[in-house]
């Protein structure tokens, strides 16, 4: 290549170009964080596995996008997150309007909802199947949290202060 005549020019490239990349990746907040207050990642799904996952949990096919699953315990309890990735903002909010409506009382199992806001952002959350739910758009990505009652308000304030 004519651009780099010598070695000092291509260890300059790289050096660059490494610089670069840890910059980017010290910037990128963590989608599913190791650790959320006491709860531990314990496992992870993504791909074909996390929206199969989704969509069998719904019975039929509702996600096309992007989906990651963190599974979280330790010995005093466990939450599920679920998150979809979308390309815009303005599709996670209206897809985040969308599942709130749909899973009203009248058409679900989930009760007692209500809307809050946490930083600036519109919350959903409910109960049912014995756990507290958590539903909110941030950053391109939709997010449910289903926790143990118990946990519910730490490890929400946990998680979003770690992804955001």
């Amino acid at each position: 290549m004519k651009y780099f005549n010598n070695c000092t020019q291509w260890f300059e490239f790289f050096l660059v170009l490494g610089i670069i990349f840890l910059i980017s990746c010290s910037e990128r907040k963590e989608n599913l964080p190791n650790k959320v207050g006491e709860l531990n990642l314990v496992k992870t799904l993504s791909g074909d596995i996390a929206k199969n996952y989704i969509n069998k949990l719904h019975f039929q096919p509702v996600t096309e996008n992007e989906n990651l699953i963190g599974f979280y315990e330790n010995l005093s309890g466990n939450a599920i997150v679920y998150v979809t990735i979308y390309k815009s903002d303005k599709e996670a909010q209206s897809d985040f309007y969308k599942m709130t409506k749909k899973i009203s009382p009248e058409n679900s199992v989930f009760i007692y909802p209500e809307f809050f806001n946490y930083e600036n952002n519109k919350i959903y959350k409910c109960f049912g199947m014995g756990m507290t739910h958590f539903v909110f758009s941030f950053n391109k990505k939709l997010y449910w949290i289903s926790v143990d009652t118990h946990l519910a308000k730490s490890f929400f304030e946990k998680f979003y202060q770690a992804i955001k």
